[in-house]
């Protein structure tokens, strides 16, 4: 599974726009969409201005790993990154990766990994900051009902036997990218913040899937 787009819902695209301009990414805006390029998959965010509380969301984007420092450096010059237990980055020893994270305008929490594994074909192109989204959560307080759904269209759970109470890394073919499968109340790491459903649209190379109201939609694309 490669993530290809993911699309929010807000209502401060001004503010987002110049977040993301300002630590380096490329945007666009197209109607009354934001798009937010991320060299393999875009970041949609729609404009709502009825939108009375501002959703937010915990994503994934990897970078190079040689890259890492530099890349963390220049963030931290002119945004402030969010601290776990006096610690502004943590290393995953079961996946070989470490990460920083920060807070965008809308309240999404933004992780930067760098997996010391990524396939070569993501960090082929030089002078490419930011390579994909390799991680997106969907929060729903039906997690079995929604994990045994996706079952059906062939992804599976990463680790484990699905935990009804815990963060779900789901995936599909040998693509390591994830969908975090929770349910809400759970403080997403690096963050005071529980997860909370909102509304997503999430297209894989294969899938369309859409969440809302505790109701998963899900399209074969091809």
């Amino acid at each position: 599974m490669n993530i290809l787009s993911v699309q929010f819902e807000t209502n401060i695209i001004p503010e987002i726009k110049k977040f993301y301009k300002s630590i380096g990414f490329r945007v666009r805006e197209i109607d009354d969409k934001l798009i937010i390029n991320v060299q393999h998959s875009e970041i949609v965010f729609k404009r709502n201005e009825a939108l009375m509380n501002e959703s937010f969301y915990h994503f994934a984007i990897d970078i190079p790993p040689l890259q890492y420092n530099r890349i963390k450096a220049s963030i931290k010059d002119k945004i402030e990154l969010l601290i776990e237990e006096d610690n502004d980055e943590i290393y995953f020893e079961h996946i070989d990766a470490r990460s920083f994270y920060i807070n965008d305008p809308a309240g999404n929490i933004v992780e930067f990994v760098a997996r010391n594994d990524l396939d070569n074909k993501y960090i082929e192109v030089v002078n490419v900051d930011y390579l994909r989204i390799s991680e997106i959560s969907l929060v729903t307080n039906k997690v079995i009902e929604t994990f045994n759904q996706l079952k059906m269209y062939g992804f599976r759970e990463r680790d484990n036997e699905i935990l009804e109470n815990g963060l779900n890394f789901i995936c599909s073919g040998i693509e390591k990218s994830y969908i975090l499968l929770t349910k809400e109340n759970r403080r997403w790491l690096f963050s005071d913040r529980l997860s909370k459903s909102f509304p997503i649209k999430i297209i894989t190379n294969e899938y369309i899937l859409n969440y809302k109201d505790d109701k998963l939609d899900i399209t074969r694309i091809n």
